[in-house]
C-alpha cells in the first residue's frame, strides 16, 4: 500500500473524531461530518481514477456483502416509493366529532421527502457502504501481502486507541469541570461531557466499540508493563463511559464484556486461566469505579443514582423512558401503516411529528413532546423506515455477520482470532447500545467506526480471493461517471458546511438584535444549503423587518426542507394574517395545531380569527375550542370563548357550563360573571352558586368594614367552599385568621391565595407580617425580598426589611 492511501486513511481515523471548532457552527460535529465524508469520497475517487488509468480494478467479496447490498437496494426503493406515492398532508380529526377543519395536498411535502431522504441516502452510501468497503475491500486489495494488510490493520487500531484515549481523557476532564478548549464551561447535557464529539452519547458508543479490542490486546501482550498500559487505557475508557452517564452504552459495554469473558472461558480456557488474575482485577476495578464514581462538577447525578432513578417511572412521568415510549409508539404506528416497506428510508424525522400528536392527548406523555431525529431504538429505527422487508434483510445481514465471525473464529489458527472476537464483541455492544435508546449508528463518527469495525472482520479473512477485472471502455466511462458523482457529493458537502457557517453567524446576529446583518448571512446560507433551520431563521428575520412577501417565500423554503415543524406553519400563518390573507392563515394555523396540538398560542391565534368571523366559522370554532379546553382546562379565556360560541348557537345550557367553569377558575372576573348571568337569564334559570357567592362576598366585605372578624371568617369559609379558586375568598379568610391570631392557618391560606394570584403584593405583604408575628424572621425576610423583586420601590417591604428585628406590626393590608 502506498503512502498516499496510508496517510489518507490515518487522517480519516484521526481528524474527524478529534478536530472541532467552538464557534463556527451550531454543533462542533458538523465539521466532523463534512471532513469524514470528504475524506471517504476522496479515497474512493483516487482508487477508481487509478483503476481507470490502469484499465484494471481489483475487488474482493465477502459472505455478508449480499444481504448488505440487498438492504441498501430496499432502503433506496422505500425512499423512492415514498417520494413517488401520493402523500396527503392534511389536518385530520379535531377531537370528539372527528371533523376536519381543513385539508390540502401540498407540493412541499414531496420536497421535504426529497430533502430528508437524499440526506439519508448519502449517509448510507458514504458512512455505511463506503466505510464498510474501505476495510473489507480497499485495504485488502491495496496491500501487497497478507502480512502487510494485517500490519496496517493493527497500526490503524493503535491510532484508534490513541484517538479514543484523547477523547476519553478530555471527556473526564470536562466531567470534573476542567475545560481546556471551549471559552466557557459547557453544560448542555446536565454535566455530561461532550468531549470532541459534540454529544456524550456518540463518544460513549465510540468507546464501547474500542474497549473489547483493547481488552484483547491486553490478553495478547506478554510483558506486565505492556499489560499495565492497556489496563490504564481500559480504565480511562471505562471512566469516560461512566462520565457520559449514558445508560444504553453501559448496557452495550456489559454485552461486549460478557461476550469476551464467555468466549475465553468456554473456548480458550487455558488462556482464561492464565490471564485470570488480570481479568479478575479488571472486573473488580470496573465494579469499584462504577460504585464509587463521583458526581459531575455542578451536577448531582452519579452512576448509581442514574440507575436507581429509573424506578420513579412507576410513580410518575420519567422523561428518559416515557419520551422514548412516545417515540416508539409513533414508530410502531408507522410500521402498522406501512408494514412492508415502511415510511421511507431517512424519513423518520420528517413524519414523526405527524404521529406524535396522537400521543400528546395522553397527559402522561404531553410534557415530553420532541422533534425526534431518530427512533432511539435500532429495531424501530429500521422497521419504521424500511418496513418488515427491509428490517428482515438488515437482521439477515447481522445474523450473517455473527455466523461469519464465528466461522472465522473456528478456522483462524493464529492470534488474529482474538482480534476477531474483539470485533464481534464491539459490534454487538454497539447494537445493544442502540437498541436501548442510543442513536449513534445513525450519526457520522460513531457510525463510521461501527461499519469500519464490521468491514475489518471481513478483512481478516485470508481465504478470500482477490479478483482482478479488465475494464472495458463502457466500464471506464461508468467509473468516470461515478467519480464525477463523488465530486458532486464533495461539492455538496462543501456547500453544506459553508451553509452551516453562514447560518450560525446569522443566527447569532439575529439573537443579538442585529437583524439586517443577520439577513445577509442567512441569505448566503440559503444559497449554500437549503436547510430547514437556516431557512426558518431567514424567514423570521424577514418577518421582523416587515418584509412580508419575502418572509412567506422563506417560510415555504423551510417547509420544502422539512414540513414537520409546527413553528414554521405558525409563523407563516401569522404573516398571512397580517397581510389579511385569512384563508391561508387558517390553513397554516390548523396545520400547526395538527403537528403540535398543545400549542397554547396557536389556539389563541386561530380562535381570535374564528371569533372575529363567528358567523362563518361557528362550527369550526366549537370544534377547536373543545380541543383547546381539553388540553388547557385551566384557561379561562378558552372556556369563556366556548361559552360564547354556545350562546351564538343558542345552546344555553352548554354555555352555562362553560361560563361556570370559567368562573370557577377566576370568580372575580366580571366579564365571565356577566356572561354567565346572561346565559342563565336566557335559559330561564334564576339561582346559581356563583350569585350566591356574590351575595356572600358583598356581605363579607360589609363585615370587614365593621371589623366583625369572626363573621368575616365564617363567611370566607363559605366562599372558599363555593368557589375554591377564588382569590378573594382565600385572601379574606387568611386576613380574618391573621386578625384573630390563628397564624399557622392564616399562613396556609395566604399561600393558597398566592397559588391563584402568584405575585399579589397585598397577599405577600400580609404573609410577611404573619411570619414576623410568628417570629419566623427567615421566611419573613425572604417574603419581603420577593416583594422587592416584583416592586423595587415598595416602601412597606423596604421598611419591614430595615426594621425586621424590632417591629411588631398588627396592621393588615386589605
Amino acid at each position: 500500500m502506498n503512502k498516499l492511501y496510508k496517510y489518507a486513511i490515518y487522517s480519516l481515523l484521526i481528524f474527524p473524531a478529534l478536530i472541532f471548532f467552538t464557534d463556527l457552527t451550531r454543533n462542533p460535529y458538523y465539521f466532523q461530518i463534512f471532513l469524514l465524508n470528504v475524506l471517504v469520497l476522496l479515497i474512493w475517487s483516487i482508487y477508481l481514477l487509478q483503476s481507470i488509468i490502469k484499465g484494471k480494478i481489483k475487488w474482493v467479496f465477502s459472505p455478508i456483502d449480499l444481504p448488505l447490498f440487498i438492504f441498501i437496494i430496499i432502503a433506496f426503493l422505500s425512499f423512492l416509493i415514498a417520494y413517488l406515492s401520493k402523500q396527503n398532508y392534511h389536518i385530520p380529526e379535531i377531537i370528539e366529532e372527528g371533523k376536519k377543519l381543513q385539508g390540502v395536498q401540498t407540493d412541499y411535502l414531496k420536497s421535504s421527502i426529497f430533502s430528508e431522504g437524499t440526506k439519508k441516502l448519502i449517509f448510507t452510501l458514504v458512512n455505511l457502504l463506503m466505510s464498510y468497503l474501505l476495510t473489507s475491500v480497499l485495504i485488502p486489495v491495496l496491500s501487497n501481502s497478507k502480512d502487510e494488510k494485517e500490519k496496517f490493520y493493527f497500526s490503524c487500531l493503535r491510532i484508534l486507541f490513541l484517538v479514543g484515549f484523547v477523547a476519553a481523557s478530555y471527556g473526564i476532564l470536562q466531567y470534573f469541570g476542567i475545560e481546556l478548549i471551549w471559552p466557557r464551561e459547557l453544560n448542555p447535557f446536565g454535566g455530561r461531557p461532550v468531549s470532541t464529539f459534540g454529544n456524550p452519547n456518540f463518544m460513549s458508543s465510540y468507546l464501547v466499540i474500542l474497549i473489547p479490542l483493547i481488552a484483547v490486546h491486553l490478553i495478547l501482550k506478554k510483558s506486565s508493563g505492556k499489560k499495565m498500559l492497556y489496563v490504564f487505557l481500559l480504565l480511562v475508557y471505562f471512566s469516560s463511559i461512566l462520565a457520559t452517564l449514558t445508560r444504553s452504552s453501559w448496557v452495550g459495554f456489559f454485552v461486549a464484556s460478557a461476550i469476551l469473558i464467555f468466549y475465553f472461558f468456554f473456548r480458550e480456557r487455558a488462556i482464561f486461566l492464565r490471564e485470570s488474575k488480570w481479568i479478575f482485577a479488571i472486573v473488580i476495578l470496573f465494579f469499584l469505579f462504577f460504585i464509587l464514581w463521583p458526581k459531575p462538577h455542578g451536577g448531582n447525578t452519579t452512576t448509581l443514582s442514574r440507575i436507581i432513578e429509573i424506578k420513579t417511572a412507576k410513580e410518575k412521568s420519567y422523561g428518559p423512558l416515557h419520551q422514548r415510549i412516545l417515540i416508539w409508539a409513533s414508530a410502531w404506528q408507522m410500521v402498522k401503516e406501512k408494514p412492508l416497506l415502511g415510511k421511507g428510508w431517512g424519513l423518520f424525522e420528517l413524519f414523526y411529528p405527524f404521529y406524535q400528536n396522537k400521543g400528546l392527548f395522553n397527559e402522561l406523555y404531553r410534557g415530553f413532546r420532541t422533534h425526534a431525529n431518530n427512533a432511539h431504538n435500532e429495531i424501530f429505527e429500521y422497521w419504521s423506515q424500511v418496513g418488515t422487508v427491509g428490517f428482515a434483510t438488515y437482521i439477515w445481514f447481522l445474523v450473517c455477520f455473527f455466523v461469519y465471525g464465528n466461522y472465522l473464529l473456528k478456522n483462524t489458527q493464529n492470534e488474529n482470532k482474538f482480534l476477531l472476537i474483539g470485533i464481534i464483541a464491539g459490534t454487538a455492544g454497539m447494537i445493544f447500545d442502540n437498541i436501548f435508546g442510543n442513536v449513534s449508528t445513525q450519526f457520522c463518527v460513531p457510525a463510521f467506526l461501527y461499519w469500519w469495525n464490521i468491514g475489518m472482520l471481513c478483512g481478516f479473512d485470508n481465504t478470500r480471493k482477490i479478483y482482478e477485472y479488465n475494464l472495458t471502455k463502457f466500464a471506464r466511462i461508468l467509473f468516470l461517471l461515478v467519480v464525477v458523482f463523488f465530486s458532486f457529493l464533495i461539492y455538496r458537502w462543501y456547500h453544506f458546511f459553508a451553509g452551516e457557517i453562514n447560518y450560525f453567524k446569522g443566527f447569532k446576529l439575529s439573537k443579538r438584535g442585529n437583524v439586517q446583518s443577520a439577513i445577509y448571512y442567512l441569505e448566503r446560507a440559503h444559497y449554500h444549503n437549503r436547510e430547514v433551520n437556516s431557512e426558518y431563521e431567514l424567514a423570521n428575520c424577514y418577518a421582523r423587518t416587515n418584509q412580508q412577501d419575502k418572509a412567506i417565500w422563506a417560510y415555504y423554503q423551510a417547509l420544502c426542507a422539512n414540513c414537520g415543524y409546527d413553528e414554521i406553519h405558525f409563523n407563516l400563518a401569522t404573516v398571512y394574517a397580517q397581510k389579511g390573507n385569512i384563508d391561508n392563515a387558517i390553513l397554516n394555523y390548523t396545520q400547526s395545531l395538527f403537528i403540535n396540538p398543545i400549542s397554547r398560542e396557536t389556539y389563541h391565534a386561530l380562535i381570535n380569527i374564528f371569533l372575529s368571523r363567528i358567523d362563518k366559522y361557528l362550527n369550526q370554532a366549537e370544534i377547536l375550542l373543545k380541543q383547546a379546553v381539553f388540553f388547557f382546562p385551566e384557561n379561562i379565556d378558552f372556556w369563556n370563548a366556548l361559552g360564547y360560541v354556545y350562546t351564538k348557537k343558542d345552546e344555553n345550557l352548554k354555555a352555562i357550563e362553560c361560563y361556570r367553569k370559567a368562573a370557577q377558575i377566576n370568580p372575580d372576573f366580571d366579564l365571565v360573571r356577566n356572561n354567565l348571568k346572561n346565559a342563565l337569564n336566557k335559559a330561564g334559570i334564576k339561582n346559581d352558586p356563583i350569585f350566591e357567592y356574590e351575595d356572600i362576598l358583598r356581605l363579607a366585605e360589609n363585615k370587614i368594614r365593621e371589623k366583625n372578624w369572626q363573621e368575616v371568617l365564617n363567611l370566607s369559609k363559605k366562599l372558599v367552599k363555593i368557589l375554591p379558586n377564588s382569590f378573594k375568598a382565600h385572601f379574606y379568610l387568611a386576613n380574618s385568621l391573621f386578625t384573630l391570631g390563628k397564624l399557622d392557618e392564616a399562613i396556609e391560606e395566604y399561600k393558597e391565595s398566592l397559588k391563584i394570584s402568584k405575585d399579589n403584593l397585598p397577599a405577600l405583604t400580609n404573609l410577611g407580617f404573619s411570619y414576623i408575628k410568628k417570629n419566623d424572621l427567615k421566611n419573613a425576610k425572604e417574603t419581603f425580598e420577593k416583594i422587592l423583586q416584583i416592586d423595587p420601590q415598595n416602601k412597606t417591604a423596604q421598611e419591614q426589611l430595615n426594621l425586621l428585628r424590632s417591629m411588631n406590626p398588627t396592621t393588615t393590608y386589605w
